[in-house]
């Protein structure tokens, strides 16, 4: 599966996605090469053709890989320096997935990577065998090297910095947050009517919803994901000061 998503629909989803909700199904994590690119503040026209002896040597990558006999599938194993880098690798993995220092929803996703790091050594040896034009069967030295390793290990570590990126969205304050104020709104602790507002919520002094400014960027959040709309203000008080903020609740949100 290839594509692209906005940041906004992205969020959204993994709003919900990593609440205790149906949606959080797994499925995110299981999105392994997950990159949140910057975009760069210029932009340039570019036509040109593409490399004909690129397009070649891909296609011979390609052609080379779908005609292995996957009936009788063929087993690699690391050569010994690649087996003590993975050990050295997963040792450091292992370690930090158990610090507890990562968010749950992200050592969900990085512990996926015990076996994408082994996975995407293999790739990288075996693209490289067949842009070669090397034969792959039983009879060939069926072992990944050292170097096939390091470049698998070190496209782990860039996925991770990304992972991290794209988790912050939902790990923030305001995100968590949003993630109790939902879980508020779905148990009907607020909104049991169909509509609240903002002192409805900070005045009970929920954790992480207890001021103004944190319901207010909460619901941001929530307005954002369509579970919430922002409504006619009520009148100002007598005494003075800004009217409260007042949200309708999608019914949809108890379905």
């Amino acid at each position: 599966m290839v594509g692209g998503i906005q940041p906004g629909r992205l969020r959204s989803y993994m709003a919900d996605a990593l609440h205790h909700s149906p949606s959080n199904d797994g499925l995110i994590q299981r999105f392994q090469l997950l990159v949140w690119p910057d975009t760069d503040l210029e932009w340039k026209y570019v036509d040109r053709r593409p490399n004909p002896a690129t397009e070649a040597r891909v296609k011979q990558i390609f052609e080379t890989l779908v005609g292995l006999n996957h009936e009788n599938p063929l087993q690699f194993r690391f050569d010994a320096g690649a087996q003590q880098l993975f050990i050295d690798w997963l040792t450091d993995l292992e370690a930090k997935v158990r610090s507890k220092e990562l968010h749950p929803a992200l050592v969900s996703h990085v512990s996926k990577y015990r076996s994408l790091m082994p996975t995407l050594a293999l790739l990288f040896e075996l693209a490289d065998r067949a842009a070669a034009e090397e034969e792959i069967t039983k009879d060939s030295d069926l072992v990944v090297s050292l170097e096939h390793a390091k470049q698998a290990a070190g496209l782990c570590d860039y996925l991770e910095s990304h992972a991290v990126r794209i988790y912050s969205c939902v790990t923030t304050p305001q995100m968590r947050a949003s993630r109790e104020l939902a879980d508020k709104i779905k148990t009907r602790k607020v909104g049991a009517d169909g509509f609240f507002r903002l002192r409805d919520v900070y005045l009970k002094g929920w954790s992480g919803l207890d001021t103004p400014e944190a319901v207010r960027l909460a619901a941001q959040v929530l307005e954002d994901s369509g579970w919430i709309r922002e409504v006619n203000a009520e009148p100002r008080p007598p005494s003075g000061g800004r009217p409260s903020l007042r949200y309708r609740v999608n019914p949809r949100v108890w379905e």
